[in-house]
């Protein structure tokens, strides 16, 4: 048995991401970095002031994950990581996978463009830190963003979600599947 293990949450925006991800590291009592909470943190830091921030936050914050995700490796603890990975980030997480020969198991969430897009644009008039405030960024932006192939970006074990309707999402089965994965019972 391999103690090296992680899980990965990816896929398209506006699918509950972050939300499955906080609950799943609760239910395995492990800990969860969310992309969205680091790129704040290392925002705060920095300033509003600071355009550089915008520039450079995203790979900066992908550096820190990957940074963190090697020590739990080193470490044989099991984590979970949260983005919309881009395929670069994968190709770097499968590197680091298969330097420690790890295990891993992908949750990639997807959904009706139209519905994603309609969750998308209510989040954005919410109270939502500054460093993810759109700058005009409009419907055909968030189509590209999710123009790519989340198979793509798969790396070990793949568990697709529909989260169209979030009502339909069996979180017990999913946590279940996740609980399986960590101890061995593949």
């Amino acid at each position: 048995m391999n103690d090296c293990k992680i899980i990965l949450i990816g896929g398209y925006c506006a699918t509950g991401k972050s939300t499955f991800s906080r609950k799943l590291a609760e239910h395995l009592k492990i800990p969860c970095f969310n992309k969205d909470v680091i790129k704040e943190v290392i925002g705060d830091g920095f300033g509003a002031e600071n355009t550089d921030v915008y520039n450079k936050n995203s790979a900066v914050t992908f550096s820190l994950m990957l940074h963190i995700a090697e020590r739990f490796l080193q470490a044989g603890k099991p984590c979970i990581l949260e983005s919309n990975f881009k395929l670069s980030e994968s190709e770097q997480l499968k590197e680091l996978l298969d330097k420690y020969n790890a295990e891993c198991l992908t949750f990639l969430f997807k959904g009706e463009l139209a519905v994603l897009y309609k969750r998308y644009a209510e989040r954005e008039k919410t109270e939502r830190h500054w460093v993810h405030l759109t700058t005009g960024e409009n419907r055909e932006m968030f189509i590209n963003w999710h123009n790519y192939d989340l198979n793509k970006i798969s790396i070990g074990k793949a568990i697709y979600v529909d989260a169209t309707d979030f009502l339909t999402i069996n979180y017990e089965e999913l946590f279940n599947k996740a609980e399986c994965f960590i101890q061995g019972d593949n």
